[in-house]
């Protein structure tokens, strides 16, 4: 674990002024929203240890740290989580929280998010808020047949990954990007141990169980076409799924189609619905 002041015993002196202790709230929630420790003591005794870790130990009453500071927290936080986190990721951790501490521009003057990623997420964003104004969830969009109990009705488009989780699963998707891509160069037979132990960090920075359906390439378009899956629902059946499952549920674990059909409680329902006359969904 990285040094840090309270190993002596006290209370840790990085934490004396308003924007360390932002610095390191910040830190905790990125640390948390990839599941890296095991309680929430350990999070913030490594926050703060992180924090603490550059050669100026964020003394931050009179300057914000320099970026040669915060390149020797990023080195330290991919340290202590060795094969958890790489640089990449580490970036994108410590962008976020200075971004939250300092400010956009201090966070651009980094260098470290080339900026056009950042113009283009802003227009993913724009898109997706459009396509909530013509075209929600719970609006009627054709006619044809459920997917799920197969009766001719009006119907509906289900996203497979809910629009509220749309950013937190970007987020994630891009700070898994390089893992990502090491994942699918890894060849089965003569690295199936390191797949493996990456498939496992996968699953951890994503919140998964099954990452077999993520996109192989992390670019806009790939995330922007993961992110607009649907499938075509009678209201019944739509209004069963989000019933039955929470939104994070849905993001997480029920975001393919085989997925969602392959659960047995949804199964049930569709069964029971497909018996049941359409009333004024009928065609």
């Amino acid at each position: 674990m990285p040094s840090s002041s309270r190993r002596k015993g006290g209370a840790c002196r990085c934490c004396d002024n308003d924007d360390t202790k932002t610095f390191v709230s910040t830190l905790v929630g990125q640390l948390m929203s990839l599941q890296l420790c095991s309680s929430d003591e350990e999070y913030i005794s490594v926050a703060e240890a992180i924090a603490s870790s550059s050669s100026s130990s964020l003394s931050l009453d009179e300057a914000p740290p320099s970026k040669e500071d915060l390149e020797e927290i990023v080195l330290t936080l991919v340290d202590y989580f060795e094969g958890d986190v790489e640089e990449h990721d580490a970036k994108n951790m410590i962008h976020t929280v200075v971004m939250d501490v300092w400010g956009d521009d201090f966070a651009e003057n980094l260098g470290w998010i080339d900026n056009d990623t950042a113009d283009s997420d802003e227009h993913d964003d724009n898109e997706g808020n459009e396509s909530d104004d013509d075209d929600d969830d719970g609006d009627f969009v054709g006619e044809g047949e459920c997917q799920l109990c197969e009766r001719a009705v009006k119907l509906t488009r289900h996203h497979l990954i809910p629009k509220t989780t749309w950013s937190r699963i970007k987020k994630r998707l891009w700070n898994a990007a390089s893992a990502i891509e090491t994942y699918h160069s890894l060849d089965d037979e003569i690295s199936h141990e390191k797949k493996e132990f990456t498939r496992n960090k996968l699953e951890k920075m994503l919140g998964m169980t099954d990452i077999s359906d993520i996109p192989k390439d992390i670019t806009h378009d790939s995330v922007r076409s993961y992110l607009f899956k649907v499938c075509l629902l009678c209201r019944q059946c739509h209004s069963a799924v989000h019933r039955i499952h929470t939104e994070t549920e849905l993001a997480t674990e029920y975001n393919t189609i085989d997925k969602l059909f392959g659960d047995e409680e949804l199964l049930k329902f569709g069964k029971w619905a497909s018996k049941q006359r359409p009333g004024k969904y009928a065609l």
